[in-house]
Order: structure tokens, then sequence, then C-alpha cells
């Protein structure tokens, strides 16, 4: 946990700074039971509560790998998505707002968290029961609100069942990927990593997409076990050389599409990227490491990180202006950019989109 994390928890006292941190946090939690329910973010009935907790977050300047307080380009570009979530929510485009939603309030969880804090989620948890989720949607919401053992153990049963249909096959494809996610990134797991796949591997009432990259990603799994690097018994340049190790062995930077082969090896790096950065905010290696994050959060194709590589990228071309490192991350957004249009050479991107474009290449170049 970074010094400010810990600040902001021992904020707790009845003050006016702790006063709108606590309204910020349950903004955040009460958006969590319909971010993991695509019909329940759909309900009229639960719009007012949606657009409520939005406005909230589109006033918060967050604090999230914070180089010192009140000076964090992640902050303002944090405001910035929320803001594009909600115009995405204003538009009908809900998927594209559910889906940055996720992604955006994932950092706020990552630091606000701590031991004890399923208490936090009492009344979140209460409102995911009374919806009658799937197990697995529930799964989602316990790892989204950072209750990992709840969610890797309610996984861990309903992936044993065989699905019943197309759709149930869908889900538990996301929610393998989503258990594979916490298991390396959060967990640093390698043991749990390779038992789990090795199950997975065995199953035999899985459709092909499912299993297809499953034989990859246990080969991976097994050289990291082979490997024994405990996270924790590293300094954070050392974290950092590994991660940008792990990133130029995927090749993940030489291309702006996602990478399924190389899973494990991205979600290992986003996780020694993302503590290194945690725990020495202001290190001499922040730039890249932002770089490196950006181009781990496209190819990892795991939803909590989903955009969230813009974020990175801009945050590292902002703070690091008219430098070579801030031109390889403009083209690093352009590529991702072009891409996302697809199958025009950019000539649809929105004219928003290419002024925002514009903007950043003058800053970078």
């Amino acid at each position: 946990m970074t010094a400010l994390c810990l600040v902001l928890t021992l904020l707790a006292a009845d003050s006016p700074q702790a006063t709108v941190m606590r309204g910020n946090l349950q903004a955040v939690v009460a958006l969590q039971p319909l971010l993991v329910s695509a019909e329940a973010f759909a309900d009229l009935k639960n719009r007012q509560t949606l657009e409520g907790s939005v406005a909230v977050l589109a006033k918060l300047q967050h604090q999230f790998l914070a180089r010192e307080p009140g000076a964090n380009t992640v902050a303002a570009l944090f405001g910035q998505h929320v803001e594009r979530a909600a115009t995405d929510l204003a538009a009908g485009h809900l998927e594209p707002a559910r889906a940055r939603l996720r992604s955006i309030t994932s950092l706020c969880l990552a630091c606000h968290t701590r031991a004890g804090a399923e208490k936090d989620f009492d009344d979140a948890s209460k409102a995911v029961e009374a919806m009658a989720l799937s197990p697995l949607r529930k799964a989602t919401f316990y790892a989204t609100t950072r209750q990992f053992d709840r969610a890797v153990a309610l996984w861990s049963a309903a992936l044993r069942q065989a699905p019943a249909d197309d759709l149930e096959a869908f889900e538990q494809a996301d929610a393998v990927r989503l258990n594979l996610a916490v298991l390396v990134r959060v967990k640093d797991d390698p043991a749990g990593t390779v038992a789990f796949l090795t199950e997975r591997s065995a199953r035999t009432d899985q459709p092909a997409f499912a299993v297809r990259p499953i034989a990859a990603w246990l080969k991976e799994a097994r050289a990291w076990q082979a490997e024994k690097f405990v996270a924790s018994a590293h300094t954070p340049p050392q974290l950092f050389a590994r991660a940008r190790a792990l990133l130029v062995a995927s090749g993940a930077a030489s291309t702006p599409l996602a990478d399924p082969t190389h899973t494990v090896s991205l979600l290992r790096a986003t996780g020694y990227l993302h503590a290194a950065l945690e725990q020495q905010p202001a290190a001499p290696f922040r730039g890249e490491a932002l770089y490196w994050l950006g181009v781990a959060a496209a190819a990892t194709q795991d939803p909590l990180l989903w955009q969230l590589d813009d974020l990175y990228l801009e945050a590292c071309i902002r703070e690091n202006p008219h430098t070579a490192l801030a031109v390889r991350c403009v083209d690093r957004i352009t590529d991702r950019t072009w891409f996302g249009w697809t199958g025009s050479a950019g000539t649809n991107i929105p004219p928003d989109v290419s002024q925002r474009l514009g903007v950043l290449k003058a800053l970078a170049r």
C-alpha cells in the first residue's frame, strides 16, 4: 500500500476531507452491483443510482499512483474517463459505459480497500443478493470489490458445472479469465494458477474457444512456478525490471491486438508494475512504467483493465512532454485508436477523438 493510501485510510476521522472521501467511496460501492449485470445496468429503476454515482465520481480528483498529493496527472485523467462514461450513458451506449466504469472504479477500490474491508460493501452485497445473480456474476462482484477469497471460492464451485448453453459457456470463459487475473495479478500464486489451469485443461465439456488458450496459459504458469519469482521479496526497481522483461519477451508492444497466448506473463507484468509504482510513485522509471502499463493493459483482455491503457499512456505523455518516451506513448495511442476504428485506416475516427490525438501528438513531439 502506498504512503498516500495510508494517509487516505487514516482520514477516517470526522473531517470535511473524510466526509467527502466517504461519499466518493459510497458512490463507487453503489455502482458495483449494477456493473456486474448488464440487465441491472440497463434497468431504468436503477438509473437514478447510476447517474447520481457517476456525477459524484466526475468531480473526484483521484490520487491513484500519485507522485505526490495534489500533483497527479492520473487524477485529472480519472475524471475525464468518468465524463466519457457519463457521455456514453447519456447517449444510450450502455456497454461501453459499463465497461469503462468497471475499470475506472477498480482504481478506487485498489487503494481504499484493506483488511476487513468486507463491511464497507455490506449494502452492496445485500443488493447483489436481492438481484438473484448467477454464481458467476456474484463472484465477479466479489472480485471487483476486492473480496478475492470469496470470489475464487465461488468461481471454483461454479466453474465445475458444465455450461447449460452457449451463453453460459461464454460467461464461464469470462469467469476463467477473471479468476486467472485474481490468481496471477492479485494473489501472485503460481501454484494455485497451475492447479486451476490443470483442472480446466482436463475438462471435456467446454467449447473449443474456451479450451484453446488454456494450454498456452498452463505452459506459462508452469514456467512461472519454476522461476520462483516472489513479488513481495523484490524491490520496486527489481519488479519494474522483471515486468519490462516479461513484456518485451511477449512482443506485446509490436501489435495493437490483444494476445491471449501470453496472458499469464502480461498479468504478472501489470501486477509487478502496479506494485512498483505504489511503493515508489516518484521512481525514475515511472514514465516507462506507465508506458508498459498501457501496453500490458491493452493486451491482457482483463475486463478490469479495459480502456485503462489509454489513461496510462496519456499520463505518460503529459508527465514527460516533448521526449522520446512521450513519442512512444502517443504512437501507441495512435495505433490503438486507428485499430479501434476498424477497417478504414482511421478515416472513420470521430472529430473529437482526432482532435484529442492532435493535442497529445503536439505534447509529445
